[in-house]
Order: structure tokens, then C-alpha cells, then sequence
């Protein structure tokens, strides 16, 4: 009676139920005894880097249904055997042209069900590009080394610092500990490895303070020795280093940009500065990537002869800049003729990079060989404002779930997590998409210990870098957190006792990796 009862049940099931993935006239009431439960063998598939086709078993009593999280795996139903009740899925693997073992699930489910198949495929050969390294030393193109550059950490305060009454001068290596008390070692480094971040940001001053002849702009050899020394520090630690000419007292990122400036001479100094700094690191591989600038056509404080240009020309002026950049490295040869090299957005503004897109104006001789730059401090209220104003206020909460009872000090809900994830959209859909990978070299908000113990704002401080993070790295920017080692702020890492110093910014870190995707 029971299967009686069963067999017209499934009858009326197919005539009114649509279409799945098989056929229900498969469940006949003479197919053998009932399944319960759902089996799937195997439980894992291996695949060489060619790829191929494998398949899987899945026994059930219920229709049965596959999916994959991989574009490059996929899975199609076969023909239900009615007898034993086991559906075919045949899983179809892409070759892989990475240069990197991949993984992918497949999840397969009947009814309320569900069984993962776990797939992986080994590493394949690296794709060459159209100008493929001779020597083999530089690996990767831009895209293929991006993705083994994230998260990124920034050694700040520290080489870049100094006095910009110092330019053109040279004052010695002390400058490392001007801003921050601690020299750094090859112990913090590899500190930095263990915290998770893979690669390493170093701002540098070159003009001011390490310039031994004015007039070959001849940079003090003892300097470019500690640089060095730095640098490998990080590449033994396995570690890429993206390494820049900074702020540098403002003769380029200011004066470089007024009405005024010479700017013929500034690029014959840009030529010579990045020629003696590209020889010095021919023979490093492509764990070094050169950043021709920082914060270009920002002004600032200690130097302010002439007003800035109008954002109308400081796309074009500085792609002067850029091109001497590119042309002093690539003239110098060897592994720079390939190197990667990083090219920065109209004063690092994501809006401002997006807007006045002068990539087109850029030219290099190796197609795939550049990154942009921009940096991300937003809202500005809530990450760097240091002082009420009349018309506004700090904020000390941030995020959707993260409101204090003061409304003044809540950030507006128009700056929080869909404001940062569409910033980042903006510039994968201005340069990623068109190959050109972006690093957000600076990211940092303040926390604010004046305000004492408050668990929203540990909560806000937290929010927001796990937020920046993984908003980056989903579409395919590079974050570089900030750093300055004062023991407030923006302080992440105790140098000094090397350890952490903010979890909060740390745990935002770490979380906001592990909850990205990479997207290509």
C-alpha cells in the first residue's frame, strides 16, 4: 500500500513540477528499493594543469543538482541510471595559464542535502606576455604579480623622513629615526611577514637630505647602502617592495606643479635621481617594484612658491613627470627593461585618477609593465580630522553597525561601507578591467585615544580597515595600510618591541583579507 501510495505521489510530482536537472519519469515504482540520504563519490578531484574531464557519483532518491564556484570548473548533469538511482556529473577543468595551484568547490544537493566535492589543479606555466623577460628574472607582468602583493604594509615616518631645509643637502642615514625613534631591522620585517601582509611599501627621500652634488643630483652613497639594506630585508623575507620617491621636501610633488615650475629641469633631476636608483637595483628580481612618485600636485605646507596648477593641466603636466620616470628606468636595462613600475592618479584622488585618466598619455615600450597608484583616506572626518570645526564635527563611529548616541559624532551613512566599495568599483572599472592592476598605497584612519575607552569606536576603527581591505582587494587594488610607529594615530606595529600595537587595525586587516576574493 505504502509504495502504491509513494508511486502515485511521484506520478502527480511530474506532471505538475517543472523541468530540473533530470527527468522525474526516472523515479519508477519498480526501480529497486528506496535511497535515503544523498552519497557522493569522489570526495575530491585532482586535475594536471592541462585540465580535462573527471566525473561524480551522486546517489539519491530525489533529483539531483550541481554547481561550481569556479568559472574555470564546470560541472553538467548526466543521465539518471533508474535502477540505482545515481546521477553522472561531469566536471569539465579549464587549462591553467596561472602560475599558481588552484582550488574550486563543487557542491552537489538533493533535496534539503548538500555534499561538497572539493577540485584542485595544479599550477601551470607562467603566461608569457608579449614581451617576455629574455633573462628570466623578472617572472611576472603587472596583473600576475598583483595578486601576490596583497595585503600591503607601509614602513611610514621613517625613510622618508627628515627636514625639507635639508634639500639638495646631505645630512647622513640619520634621518631613519627622525620621525620615529626606531632603526629598522630584519627582525621587523619578518615580524611584518608573520602578521600575513605580503609586501611592503617604502616611502624614501632622495632630494632631502641624501644629495651629495647638486648638480649631478648625486645621491649619497651611504644612503642608497641602508635603502638597499631595507629593500633586501623584505625580499629575503619573500616579501615585494614597492619603493618611491615621497613627499622629498616637495621640490616635485609641489613645486613640480605650480604655475610657475621649471619644468624641463625637474625632469632632467627626476631623470638623474631614478637612473642612480634603477642602477642601484638592476640585479634585484621582480620582488621590487619602482613607484615614480607619491602624492603628486598636492602643495603643502613648508614650500608654498606659487599656487598649484588648475586639475585641468595636472593630468597632463604630470604625465611629463611620469614618462621621464619611465623612460630613466627602462634606459638603464637589464631586469628594469621589464620591471613593474608604479604610476601615480592626480594627487593620489581616486575621483580626481578616474576623471582625468592620463594613462593614454603614458607610453612604455613593454605593454603590462604598469601599475596606478592612488591612496585612500575617506572620510576625512572620521580618519583625520583632528579638531572640531564650527560646521562640523569629528566623527567616532563608522559603519552601518556602528552608532554612538552623540548623532555629531556618527559618520553619515552616505560615507560608510557602500561609499568606500564604490570608490574601489570605480577603479576597477577604469583600470582593472583594462589590465592595469591599482595599489591603494595609503590607507589609515586615526584612532582616538583622547576619547578614551570606547568599545563603538574600537568597533568603527576595526569596521573601517576590514572594510577598505577587502572592498580593495575585490576589485583587484592592492591595500597598503599605513603606518607611522608613534604610538598613537595611525599605529599599527610596536617596532620598538616588536608587536602588535593596534589589534583593532590589525584585526580589520586580517579579516578584511580573509572575507575577499580576488577577482581575476
Amino acid at each position: 500500500m505504502k509504495k502504491l501510495t509513494n508511486y502515485l505521489m511521484k506520478v502527480g510530482m511530474c506532471l505538475l513540477g517543472s523541468v530540473a536537472f533530470v527527468a522525474c519519469g526516472d523515479d519508477d515504482p519498480d526501480d529497486g528499493p528506496a535511497v535515503e540520504g544523498l552519497t557522493v563519490t569522489p570526495t575530491s578531484l585532482s586535475f594536471t594543469k592541462d585540465g580535462g574531464q573527471k566525473s561524480i557519483s551522486a546517489r539519491a532518491g530525489q533529483n539531483v543538482t550541481a554547481s561550481s564556484d569556479a568559472a574555470w570548473c564546470v560541472v553538467t548533469i548526466g543521465e539518471k541510471t533508474p535502477t540505482l538511482k545515481v546521477t553522472p556529473i561531469n566536471v569539465t577543468v579549464e587549462a591553467n595559464t596561472t602560475t599558481e595551484q588552484r582550488t574550486a568547490t563543487i557542491t552537489v544537493k538533493a533535496g534539503a542535502e548538500s555534499k561538497n566535492v572539493s577540485v584542485t589543479q595544479e599550477k601551470g606555466e607562467t603566461k608569457p606576455d608579449s614581451n617576455p623577460d629574455p633573462s628570466g628574472n623578472i617572472k611576472y607582468d603587472a596583473k600576475q604579480v598583483a595578486k601576490l602583493m596583497y595585503p600591503g604594509w607601509n614602513l611610514g615616518n621613517t625613510m622618508e623622513a627628515g627636514s625639507n631645509t635639508n634639500s639638495w643637502k646631505s645630512v647622513g642615514v640619520s634621518t631613519e629615526t627622525a620621525w620615529q625613534k626606531t632603526k629598522t631591522t630584519k627582525e621587523l620585517i619578518n615580524f611584518i611577514k608573520a602578521q600575513g601582509f605580503k609586501s611592503v611599501r617604502i616611502p624614501c627621500a632622495w632630494v632631502m637630505g641624501h644629495i651629495t652634488d647638486t648638480n649631478n643630483c648625486t645621491i649619497d652613497p651611504q644612503w642608497m647602502a641602508r635603502v638597499k639594506e631595507i629593500v633586501s630585508y623584505c625580499v629575503d623575507a619573500d616579501l615585494y617592495v614597492v619603493l618611491n620617491q615621497h613627499w622629498d621636501g616637495g621640490w616635485l610633488e609641489h613645486d613640480g606643479f605650480t604655475a610657475n615650475a621649471a619644468v624641463a629641469l625637474k625632469k632632467q633631476q627626476l631623470t638623474k635621481i631614478w637612473t642612480q636608483i634603477a642602477e642601484a637595483f638592476k640585479d634585484y628580481d621582480d620582488h621590487v617594484i619602482f613607484a615614480g612618485l607619491n602624492e603628486p600636485g598636492v602643495g603643502g605646507a613648508y614650500q608654498d612658491n606659487g599656487k598649484n596648477i588648475a586639475d585641468d593641466k595636472l593630468a597632463s603636466r604630470l604625465a611629463e613627470y611620469e614618462q621621464a620616470f619611465i623612460d630613466a628606468v627602462r634606459a638603464t636595462g637589464g631586469n628594469n627593461e621589464y620591471r613593474v613600475l608604479v604610476v601615480q592618479g592626480p594627487e593620489t584622488n581616486i575621483d580626481k585618477t578616474v576623471k582625468n585618466n592620463y594613462y593614454s598619455k603614458l607610453n612604455d615600450k613593454h605593454t603590462g609593465r604598469l601599475m596606478m597608484e592612488v591612496h585612500f583616506y575617506d572620510p576625512y572626518q572620521f580618519t583625520m580630522m583632528n579638531k572640531d570645526e564650527s560646521l562640523e564635527k569629528m566623527w567616532y563611529y563608522w559603519g552601518k553597525d556602528n552608532t554612538g548616541s552623540d548623532a555629531n559624532r556618527n559618520a553619515n551613512s552616505n560615507y560608510t561601507e557602500n561609499y568606500v566599495k564604490n570608490q574601489m568599483a570605480k577603479l576597477k572599472t577604469a583600470f582593472v578591467d583594462n589590465g592595469i592592476p591599482v595599489i591603494i598605497g595609503e590607507f589609515g584612519a586615526d584612532q582616538r585615544f583622547a576619547i578614551g575607552q570606547d568599545p563603538i569606536h574600537d568597533a568603527s576603527i576595526k569596521a573601517w580597515y576590514a572594510a577598505v581591505t577587502s572592498y580593495a582587494i575585490n576589485n583587484g587594488c592592492i591595500p597598503y595600510a599605513w603606518d607611522v610607529n608613534t604610538g598613537n594615530g595611525m599605529s599599527i606595529i610596536d617596532r620598538s618591541n616588536i608587536k602588535v600595537l593596534n589589534t583593532n587595525m590589525m584585526t580589520g586587516v586580517t579579516e578584511g583579507v580573509a572575507a575577499a576574493k580576488w577577482p581575476y
